[in-house]
């Protein structure tokens, strides 16, 4: 940890979409502080923000957090200024929110491609179907949209055809990431995942956009994606990394110095008490987790992984690397793109 930098920042990133404004699920209580509200996810990562604010006891940044509706009117207002400024019509965005320990709030906004709603809030983590392709020894039919020809008239048409989700590409990093507060944490501090990055995905300008890697602690276990939560099907159901709970703190000093962690594990190696519950808590803190019993077991706790596990769309249980197979179909999901569907590659 002596490597770290002396200053970083807390952040989370969240789409906004007009689109959710006709999602009674995003604007529910427990998702919004506002309904209908075309922020995604916003309570999650409001409460997610608190908690990172807690654990390194920026005590300024946790106040301006405490009122989750000024949050929420503040990034409101943010993107109205944004489309009014670059003339840009009302679409989806990328919205990273941005503390440092003053409690300094600044707010990056970027456009992000449409995706259907279902994308945002799926009922299932079934994997998309790809449209059928007719047998070659398949007789012809006549449809009923020509009466028979084999042509279209001036008037006919055909039925439009869903687009089908673009499909995520995955690799697994070849060695472990050290687990810390800044893996378990979202900050600016991601030295770690930019080199699992390195390792797994070289550089290439052709590389797809949707191209993750599949992270892993010392232990051999499945973590997170470097952007995005992990599921994978073990055992007849979708499960999904435990996440576990930051391995150290920051001292009272307040300090922003990352070599000032102290660890919570006694000389034998064993917790002496769960670092969480040393923090203040708030409604629906650890959702629907099942926490890991090992300190610092596992990445962050995505929002989106939240509301899968909440929803009983997948979950929580290790997973071994060594039992991925390549062309494996996993699910990915982060807070600005949706939910995913991907495949292992070598």
């Amino acid at each position: 940890m002596s490597n770290s930098p002396p200053n970083f920042k807390l952040f989370t990133s969240l789409r906004y979409d007009p689109l959710l404004l006709s999602s009674a699920e995003n604007g529910s209580p427990a998702l919004s502080f506002h309904s209908p509200s075309p922020f995604y996810m916003l309570v999650y990562h409001h409460g997610r923000m608190l908690e990172a604010a807690q654990h390194f006891e920026w005590h300024n940044v946790a106040k301006k957090l405490a009122d989750g509706e000024a949050l929420s009117k503040i990034l409101l207002e943010k993107v109205q200024h944004y489309l009014k400024e670059t003339g840009s019509e009302d679409g989806p965005l990328k919205v990273r929110v941005l503390f440092d320990r003053s409690a300094n709030l600044s707010v990056e906004l970027a456009p992000v491609p449409a995706v259907p709603l279902e994308t945002l809030y799926p009922s299932s983590f079934d994997p998309p179907k790809s449209p059928s392709q007719p047998h070659p020894a398949n007789t012809f039919r006549p449809s009923p949209l020509t009466g028979g020809a084999l042509t279209l008239g001036p008037t006919d048409s055909l039925p439009a055809s869903s687009p089908q989700p673009p499909t995520w590409i995955l690799k697994l990093d070849p060695l472990p990431t050290d687990i810390t507060p800044f893996t378990s944490l979202k900050t600016t501090h991601r030295e770690q995942y930019n080199s699992s990055r390195t390792r797994a995905l070289p550089s290439n300008p052709a590389q797809p956009a949707l191209t993750e890697v599949m992270m892993h602690n010392p232990c051999n276990e499945l973590t997170e994606g470097s952007t995005t939560s992990l599921y994978l099907f073990r055992g007849g159901q979708w499960v999904t990394p435990p996440v576990g709970v930051p391995a150290g703190h920051f001292a009272s000093s307040d300090s922003s110095d990352p070599s000032a962690i102290e660890s919570h594990e006694p000389a034998d190696g064993q917790p002496s008490r769960d670092e969480g519950e040393m923090r203040t808590p708030f409604p629906g803190r650890w959702g629907h987790s099942v926490r890991s019993e090992k300190v610092g077991s596992g990445g962050q706790r995505g929002t989106t992984r939240r509301w899968a596990l909440g929803k009983g769309l997948c979950m929580e249980e290790p997973v071994c690397r060594d039992t991925v197979q390549v062309g494996e179909g996993v699910w990915v999901s982060n807070g600005v793109r949706g939910f995913g569907f991907g495949r292992v590659v070598e």
